[in-house]
């Protein structure tokens, strides 16, 4: 009952948005952060789930996801983003970051399991990609 209160206020709130979390202002705007803490959970998840199959471990992995990606978001992204032409600059280095991220916290046996396999650059940066691209159509789903 509580689960289904709580998804029934997430997708009122997120219904509120005008736009992307790309766009809108992030300071005083509860949509916004409806928004975007839903695209950071589903990316943070997609990519944990992904990394599954080298055999990483999806707690230690998803919490760290979900925090570098809201640092990178703030730190990285917003002021790339006021500064670069299109919205294409921004997103490549996010995902460069984010898969040179991936990459790094695969050598820690924090993040591996016993049967842990090694985790290629390519395939790094392909999972970023898929996480950035799932959690940008979410963004852009929620607000329509």
């Amino acid at each position: 009952m509580k689960k289904g209160l709580l998804l029934f206020l997430l997708i009122c709130l997120s219904g509120a948005a005008f736009a992307n979390p790309v766009i809108i202002d992030p300071i005083g705007s509860t949509a916004f952060v409806v928004v975007l803490g839903s695209a950071m959970v589903v990316e943070a998840s997609i990519i944990a789930i992904l990394l599954l199959f080298f055999d990483m471990r999806i707690g230690p992995v998803f919490a760290a996801l979900f925090a570098g990606n809201l640092a990178l978001y703030f730190i990285v992204f917003l002021p790339l983003l006021d500064a670069a032409p299109s919205l294409w600059i921004p997103e490549t280095v996010i995902v460069a970051i984010e898969g040179t991220f991936i990459k790094i916290i695969s050598f820690y046996d924090t993040f591996q399991m016993d049967s842990f396999k090694s985790l290629k650059w390519k395939y790094a940066f392909i999972i970023s990609a898929v996480g950035n691209i799932v959690s940008y159509y979410v963004g852009a789903v929620m607000n329509t």
